[in-house]
C-alpha cells in the first residue's frame, strides 16, 4: 500500500511540475516581444522630438504578410489612405481594405495614435553608422481599424504597431529598415479582430517580411515560410 501510494504521489508530483514548466514557459507573446524582435533589443531612449509621421507611415501601404484566427487564415491588408489628422498631431486617419484567404473584400476606416517616439543610442549590427545628426529610432502606435458594419463577417482590428524610420538633418523622418538579416521585419501589427456580429475575437496580425509572434506558424529562416499544415488556409504560394 505505501509503494502504491508512493508510485501515485511520484506521478502527481511529476504533472505538477510539467504544469509549473509550462507556466513558466510558455507565457503569451507580448507587445514588448514585439519590439525586441523588431529592433533587436538594441539599446534605445526616448525622443520627446515632435515628429510628422506622415511619410514614415506611408513607406509602406501594402503586399503586408498576416494571419487571422486559430487556423492562421491568410489576412491581407492594404492601405489607400493615411494622413495626419487636422485635428490632432498624434493621430492618423486611416482607410482601406481587408480580404480574408484572399476573398471576402472589406473596406474600413480608423486611426493610428502615437504612443511613444524613441532613437536607437547604439548603431544596428551591420548597417553603416548613420551621418552626423541623423537619427534612427522607431515610434509606438496603437491603431483602431472598423470594418463596413452594413457588410457580412465584418468587426474591428485593435492593437498596437511599432515602426522604424530614418531622420537627417532638417528633414521628416522616412520609413527605414535598419537591419539586413534573415530576420528583418518593420511595420508589425500586433493586435485582434472582434466581430461585429458574434462579439468574439481573434488573433489578427501583420507586418513587413515577417508576421509579428508568429514562432509556431513560421518557420523560416532567411525568408518567411508558413508550415505545412498552414498552406490550406491561403498560403498555397508558398507550398514547396
Amino acid at each position: 500500500m505505501k509503494k502504491l501510494l508512493k508510485n501515485v504521489i511520484d506521478k502527481l508530483s511529476f504533472v505538477l511540475f510539467v504544469l509549473v514548466c509550462s507556466t513558466m514557459y510558455a507565457q503569451p507573446c507580448t507587445f514588448e516581444d514585439v519590439v525586441k524582435e523588431t529592433t533587436y533589443d538594441i539599446p534605445y531612449k526616448k525622443y520627446s522630438a515632435p515628429l510628422d509621421m506622415e511619410k514614415v507611415l506611408n513607406g509602406k501601404k501594402d503586399n503586408f504578410l498576416g494571419f487571422i484566427g486559430v487556423n492562421r487564415k491568410r489576412l491581407r491588408i492594404t492601405f489607400t489612405s493615411i494622413k495626419k489628422s487636422e485635428e490632432n498631431k498624434d493621430v492618423y486617419e486611416v482607410e482601406g481594405f481587408s480580404t480574408v484567404m484572399n476573398k471576402n473584400k472589406r473596406t474600413f476606416k480608423g486611426t493610428f495614435t502615437l504612443q511613444s517616439h524613441y532613437r536607437l543610442t547604439e548603431p544596428a549590427f551591420d548597417v553603416p553608422l548613420p551621418k552626423k545628426g541623423e537619427i534612427v529610432g522607431y515610434s509606438t502606435f496603437s491603431y483602431e481599424l472598423a470594418e463596413d458594419e452594413n457588410l457580412t463577417a465584418t468587426g474591428v482590428f485593435k492593437g498596437k504597431m511599432i515602426v522604424m524610420w530614418l531622420k537627417k538633418v532638417n528633414a521628416a523622418p522616412v520609413y527605414y529598415i535598419p537591419f539586413h538579416d534573415d530576420g528583418e521585419r518593420n511595420y508589425q501589427f500586433f493586435g485582434t479582430w472582434t466581430s461585429y456580429k458574434t462579439k468574439k475575437t481573434s488573433v489578427a496580425s501583420w507586418g513587413v517580411y515577417r508576421i509579428p509572434c508568429s514562432d509556431d506558424f513560421d518557420e523560416g529562416v532567411g525568408d518567411f515560410i508558413p508550415k505545412p499544415q498552414y498552406w490550406q488556409y491561403g498560403w498555397e504560394e508558398f507550398r514547396y
